[in-house]
C-alpha cells in the first residue's frame, strides 16, 4: 500500500514536471534525481532502507539553426537500483536491458529529432534493489554513484556528436547516525 501511494505521488509529480518544463535549456543533456521517499520517512538515505527517486533526463537542441537527428540517450544505473514502471516521456521510446547477476540497469532512450529550441523529457522511478544475496542494497554506509551520467548521441549538420552529463552521487548513512 505504501509503495502504491509513492508511485501515485511520483506519477503526479511527473505530470507537473511535464507541464512546468523547469529544466535548463542550455544543456544538450541534463539529468536530475528527486528523492521522493525513504522507508522511514525521514528523507535520509540509510543502509538497508527502501528509497525511491524520480529521475528526469532532458535533452535539448539549444542551437539557433539545424535539427538534431537520430538522438539516442544511454544511461547506466548502479547495480543497487531498479526501475519502477511506468516510464513516461514526451517523445520517442525506451528500451531497458538488465545485465549480470545483479541485473544492472542499462537504459536506452530513442528520442528521434529535435528542432532548434526544442527539448524532450524522460521520467522514471528508481528504487533500491535487492542484491544477489537477497539483502536490500545499500549494505554499507558511503558515497555511491546513482548513475554513470547519461550520454546523448545525435547527428547535427551531417556529423555524429555526443554529450555526456555528470553522474549523480548520493551518501548512504548508518541508521543510528554514527557515520
Amino acid at each position: 500500500m505504501k509503495r502504491t501511494k509513492f508511485l501515485f505521488f511520483a506519477l503526479m509529480l511527473t505530470v507537473v514536471c511535464l507541464i512546468a518544463q523547469v529544466t535548463p535549456i542550455a544543456y544538450a543533456c541534463y539529468k536530475e534525481a528527486v528523492l521522493l521517499c525513504t522507508e522511514d520517512g525521514d528523507m535520509r538515505i540509510e543502509v538497508g532502507e527502501n528509497v525511491v527517486w524520480l529521475m528526469i533526463i532532458t535533452v535539448s537542441n539549444w542551437r539557433s539553426s539545424g535539427d538534431y537527428t537520430e538522438i539516442m540517450v544511454k544511461d547506466n544505473l548502479g547495480a543497487e537500483l531498479e526501475i519502477d514502471y511506468p516510464i513516461n516521456m514526451t517523445q520517442g521510446n525506451v528500451e531497458v536491458r538488465l545485465t549480470g547477476k545483479s541485473e544492472k540497469v542499462h537504459l536506452f532512450w530513442f528520442v528521434g529529432t529535435l528542432h532548434p529550441g526544442e527539448r524532450a523529457n524522460l521520467f522514471f522511478l528508481v528504487s533500491t534493489d535487492y542484491n544477489p544475496a537477497g539483502k536490500q542494497s545499500y549494505t554499507s554506509p558511503g558515497r555511491y554513484e546513482l548513475n554513470s551520467g547519461p550520454t546523448m548521441i545525435y547527428t547535427w549538420q551531417d556529423h555524429r556528436h555526443s554529450y555526456e552529463a555528470d553522474s549523480i552521487w548520493i551518501t548512504v548513512h548508518t541508521p543510528d547516525g554514527n557515520d
